[in-house]
C-alpha cells in the first residue's frame, strides 16, 4: 500500500511528464514541486523504483513505469472528483477545493472513490428540475455563518500549498 507521500510524488511526476511532453523528468523539479530536499527525494524514488512504480537511475531522469502510470491516473482521477465535489456541490471555492482535495484524497478508499464518482456521474444526469434542491442549497450556503469557528482553517495549514 503506497503512503500519503508516495502517492504525491507519483502525481508529481505524472503532471510533471505531461507537462513536459516527455517521459523523463528531472529529480530537482519534483523537489521544487514538493518543496523538499534533492536527498529526500532521491530516498523516495529508490523505494517507488523498488515498489516497481518508477524507473529512475542515479543522475537520470525519472519516469513512471505503466504501474506507476496506472495508480497515477487513479490518483488524479480521485483528485478531480473531489475538487468537483467540493466546489459543484459544497460550493467552496476553486482554490479551497484544491487544497481540501489534496489532504483529502488520501484518506479516501477506493470504494468511496467510486461512490463519489458515481454521485457526480448521477448529479450530471438530473433535470434542471431535479438539480433545484442542490441550486437551492449552494444559493443559501456559506452566508457567512461559522459553525465551526474553533477548528483550524486545515489540519497541515502550509503543508504542500
Amino acid at each position: 500500500m503506497l503512503t500519503a507521500v508516495q502517492q504525491d510524488y507519483i502525481e508529481v511526476i505524472h503532471r510533471l511528464e505531461v507537462e513536459a511532453g516527455r517521459g523523463q523528468v528531472r529529480v530537482s523539479d519534483i523537489a521544487a514541486q514538493l518543496g523538499t530536499r534533492l536527498p529526500t527525494v532521491t530516498r523516495t524514488l529508490r523505494k517507488l523504483t523498488d515498489l516497481g512504480y518508477t524507473c529512475h537511475e542515479t543522475r537520470a531522469g525519472v519516469g513512471l513505469t505503466d504501474r506507476g502510470r496506472t495508480v497515477a491516473s487513479e490518483i488524479l482521477h480521485r483528485h478531480v472528483d473531489l475538487v468537483r465535489f467540493l466546489t459543484d456541490v459544497l460550493g467552496l471555492s476553486p482554490e479551497e477545493a484544491e487544497i481540501d482535495a489534496g489532504q483529502m484524497e488520501h484518506g479516501l478508499s477506493g470504494r468511496a472513490a467510486q461512490r463519489l464518482h458515481e454521485l457526480l456521474e448521477f448529479i450530471d444526469s438530473l433535470t434542471d428540475d431535479q438539480r433545484a434542491p442542490l441550486d437551492q442549497f449552494l444559493s443559501v450556503v456559506s452566508t457567512g455563518r461559522k459553525d465551526f469557528r474553533n477548528l483550524p482553517p486545515n489540519r497541515t495549514e502550509g503543508w504542500r500549498t
